[in-house]
């Protein structure tokens, strides 16, 4: 225990040297103004916060009226072979789309994802480039993507910057989706090593979730090259703050530096900062992403770390309290054989919904204006006055005017 005490010491004081400062990003989600930034321009590994743009796709792919919640999502054989974290579930097994992001999000499943964004695109390679257009799109200058689960690829790269840009889109534009991202806990069938078929409730690996006042999102990611990566948010009188933190050391430290980050958002005056539009480098920005294996993955560091199960973890924080109530879980349905075949013959099934309803939404201003994946069939635009002041990329602002919403009816 003694020698685990000093490698974790000499661990956290590497990690706290300047020049090895490490990003983060606060960030007001409704006004867009930046409280606190570090490193936030840094080439970073995102892990499985890629499965938050992964998340993004689909919701625009249903905002077009491309694909509806109940579009079937099938494990493949690729899929199925899929690394862990995963469902494990076996070739052909279908669920809708909103089960297979509940899966994505709270498990954080990639064999899932992978299903998901052949169901959606065809092809991982499809839904990587959909992927991209979307960064693209949304300012995401420091992004590429080449999967969509955030298993290691050396090319896939983001920054906090960019993630802060991807947490206000939710934010803005699909409040409907919350509770996915905001729930700890989901309720879905598990196999048995015997075969057999149980319900199993799965906890997300958040753990400012019923722990931090407030808390409400969004997600968490590590691969040996990222270091542990979070994404959270908290609301508190009608105000939201997120913040992003990369390359800590364990799952403890990512939670209790973006608590430490939002709570100080929460002091600070809605006034205060920079919109992230304007927000620029402060220093030098390094060519490539860090490679953090090499500190995260020995057999040193492995030992140092404290690594409790999901939904048991006890933090010493002065930001974070004991866990004391645990919500009811969202709940995952595989669809049974009938559904299974109507699925695989591509039977298309109807979903009706009003052609015009009011709603709060986002609009992003950037050309053009109502963008689909890049494999999606036309969108009907929405027209949007111009900006009276000069026209910045990506700014994001609401609307509660009617928008127009396709009818489905089944294909002839």
């Amino acid at each position: 225990m003694h020698m685990r005490s000093i490698i974790a010491f000499f661990l956290t004081a590497w990690l706290a040297l300047p020049a090895h400062a490490l990003p983060h990003i606060s960030v007001d989600l409704d006004s867009g103004r930046v409280l606190s930034a570090q490193q936030a321009f840094d080439l970073w590994h995102p892990a499985s916060l890629t499965k938050l743009m992964t998340a993004l796709v689909a919701f625009r792919a249903i905002e077009s009226g491309r694909l509806t919640a109940d579009h079937p999502v099938i494990v493949s054989d690729n899929a199925r072979k899929a690394p862990p974290s995963k469902m494990g579930y076996s070739r052909g097994t279908t669920m809708r789309l909103e089960d297979a992001l509940k899966l994505l999000l709270i498990k954080s499943a990639n064999d899932i994802s992978i299903a998901l964004a052949e169901s959606v695109s065809g092809s991982v390679p499809a839904f990587s480039q959909a992927m991209n257009a979307e960064a693209a799109r949304l300012g995401m200058t420091g992004s590429n993507f080449v999967n969509p689960h955030g298993l290691h690829d050396r090319r896939q790269v983001t920054t906090a910057r960019d993630m802060a840009i991807l947490l206000r889109v939710l934010h803005k534009q699909y409040p409907q989706y919350k509770a996915m991202l905001s729930t700890p806990s989901l309720l879905a069938p598990s196999r048995t090593k015997n075969g057999k078929t149980i319900q199993r409730v799965y906890y997300s690996y958040n753990l400012l979730l019923e722990r931090f006042r407030g808390a409400d999102g969004f997600k968490t990611g590590f691969v040996c090259a990222s270091g542990y990566n979070f994404a959270g948010a908290a609301t508190r009188s009608g105000r939201r703050i997120a913040a992003i933190v990369l390359g800590r050391d364990g799952q403890t430290s990512r939670a209790v530096d973006a608590a430490k980050l939002i709570e100080e958002g929460f002091r600070l005056p809605t006034t205060t900062g920079t919109p992230i539009t304007e927000l620029k480098p402060n220093g030098a920005v390094p060519s490539g992403p860090r490679n953090m294996r090499s500190v995260m993955c020995t057999e040193a560091a492995r030992a140092a770390r404290y690594e409790p199960g999901a939904g048991q973890a006890v933090i010493d924080s002065p930001w974070l309290q004991e866990r004391k109530v645990m919500g009811s879980p969202l709940v995952v349905k595989l669809l049974g054989r009938q559904a299974a075949a109507l699925a695989s013959a591509r039977v298309t099934l109807p979903s009706f919904r009003p052609d015009f309803t009011s709603v709060a939404v986002a609009e992003i201003r950037t050309a053009p204006v109502n963008v689909a994946p890049v494999d999606a069939a036309p969108v009907t635009p929405v027209e949007v006055p111009e900006p009276t002041a000069a026209p910045i990329a990506n700014i994001i602002e609401a609307s509660n005017r009617p928008v127009a919403l396709p009818t489905f009816r089944p294909a002839s």
